[in-house]
């Protein structure tokens, strides 16, 4: 009878041992997924944060070249006014031909970068805001939570990261037009200034 008793005593310990390992296995695997659910929520801020910045930038660009646009038209009009001044025929030439043409530049597409609503939303649909779990012991609830807020804001990431791709994309396109309106005032601005010398000098 003593040596099975002793012997139940060992079956116990034995299972509370196994018990306790699960225990602290599964609480490194919450506090694992856990982390990982911060880091994520850190790279959605840092990407919202990115993502406006990068509007603002768009929006710069755009003005700069809606403003190279309207130089090169005020140009255009110098340019007309010149060969008016250059002689009788030049000034006929001018109203037969009409004042010339102004170019309207085409409205910005900015492409619209998901920057609100950021934080992943728990999986059982709540609004809430997101609170640290609190310890416990083998709640698979809570880690299959975070798993699920993991792949929600993993998602989010790929999606912010496409769209700005596509808005970097188009400013390099209009950067592009912006150095072709550049050298466009350029040349123009230099074409006024020199037939202005040639009036003023002859």
């Amino acid at each position: 009878m003593s040596y099975g008793g002793g012997g139940n005593s060992y079956n116990y310990r034995d299972n509370a041992r196994l018990q306790e390992q699960c225990l602290a296995k599964q609480q490194a695997i919450e506090d694992s997924t856990t982390e990982s659910l911060r880091l994520v929520q850190e790279s959605l801020n840092t990407g919202a944060a990115t993502a406006e910045e990068l509007h603002r930038q768009g929006e710069q660009i755009d003005r700069t070249h809606e403003k190279l646009v309207d130089i090169n038209n005020k140009v255009k009009q110098s340019e007309h006014h010149v060969r008016g001044m250059k002689s009788m025929f030049g000034a006929m030439m001018n109203k037969f031909r009409g004042p010339p043409k102004q170019t309207t530049p085409p409205p910005a597409k900015i492409e619209t970068v998901p920057t609100t609503n950021t934080r992943p939303p728990p999986s059982g649909g709540s609004s809430s805001a997101y609170k640290e779990p609190e310890r416990h012991h083998l709640d698979t609830d809570r880690t299959h939570d975070n798993l699920v807020q993991i792949g929600v804001g993993v998602r989010g990431l790929k999606e912010m990261a496409r769209s700005m791709g596509a808005e970097l994309d188009r400013q390099n396109a209009k950067l592009g037009d912006v150095q072709t309106e550049a050298d466009k005032a350029n040349l123009g601005v230099g074409k006024v200034n020199k037939d202005m010398q040639k009036i003023l000098n002859s």
